[in-house]
């Protein structure tokens, strides 16, 4: 199964952790795990595929070559539509690191790696795909964290204008008295008994 590294994780990050998925103590979680890097993928100036800061041409190289899984330290990609769709259309398990990881020193960065691995590991291979999920951003024990796969500002915004027409809806009532106003009934209801006629002699 092909995992890859997006360019916002330290190239030296890859190549530490391709060494120790070697190791005996790693081996059993990624034995069935070949770690790359999405470098190897992206296009370059002049390729036909090439598009300027858009991660979505590699993305789809890397499905073509049998990529199952990407590591992202970029959660931004979620909320730009072609990125996020191809990350579904392709049926990647997507894992992301919590945005303040992209502020931490090297050092930290893959020691909090190194602590989730056998979590990423386990996730990689079970997760549905055209998933999302977040590495939590601390050294607790616990599972990633499943996120929303679907564009959360389109959503948003679907909402906003939904609750915009039910106030619009409920200001047109109030300004028309309510859906029955103007309307006269077709015939009058009795109430009480009737006038008796006068009689006649």
């Amino acid at each position: 199964m092909k995992i890859a590294f997006d360019e916002n994780i330290p190239s030296a990050m890859v190549r530490m952790f391709r060494i120790l998925a070697e190791e005996k103590q790693l081996k059993k979680l990624t034995s069935d795990l070949e770690i790359e890097s999405a470098a190897d993928y992206a296009p370059k100036v002049g390729d036909g595929d090439y598009k300027r800061k858009n991660d979505s041409p590699w993305i789809v190289r890397f499905a073509k070559v049998g990529g199952k899984v990407i590591i992202s330290g970029d959660t931004k990609m979620k909320s730009r539509f072609h990125e996020r769709r191809a990350l579904v259309e392709a049926g990647f398990v997507t894992i992301f690191f919590e945005s303040k990881w992209s502020n931490w020193r090297f050092f930290k960065k893959c020691a909090l790696l190194l602590h989730w691995w056998p979590e990423i590991a386990r996730a990689a291979k079970s997760a549905p795909p055209g998933t999302f999920w977040h590495i939590p951003g601390h050294w607790n024990d616990g599972k990633l964290r499943q996120v929303s796969n679907e564009d959360l500002k389109l959503i948003k915004k679907e909402a906003q204008l939904k609750a915009r027409d039910v106030v619009r809806s409920k200001r047109r009532r109030i300004r028309t008295g309510g859906e029955d106003q103007g309307e006269l009934p077709l015939e009058v209801p009795e109430v009480g008994p009737r006038p008796q006629e006068p009689r006649t002699s």
